[in-house]
């Protein structure tokens, strides 16, 4: 079987839609864009995590302003 390889981008982008996505209902959608804010402004060797994160917040954030 072949391994998958995800950039760190990927990665974080995919454990934020996850992570969050189940938890979603807990969380507004200030919350969710605060938490990508701050993760946005992430520097040094995880910052293309954090950046992907906050890229899978802002789209939780996003899908929840379209909810209501």
């Amino acid at each position: 079987m072949a391994e998958r390889y995800l950039s760190d981008y990927a990665r974080g982008y995919d454990y934020a839609r996850r992570r969050y996505g189940e938890l979603m209902a807990g969380f507004d959608r200030a919350m969710l864009l605060d938490l990508a804010a701050a993760l946005a402004r992430t520097d040094g060797d995880n910052a293309e995590l954090a950046r992907g994160m906050a890229a899978g917040l802002a789209e939780l954030a996003q899908a929840k302003k379209n909810e209501g």
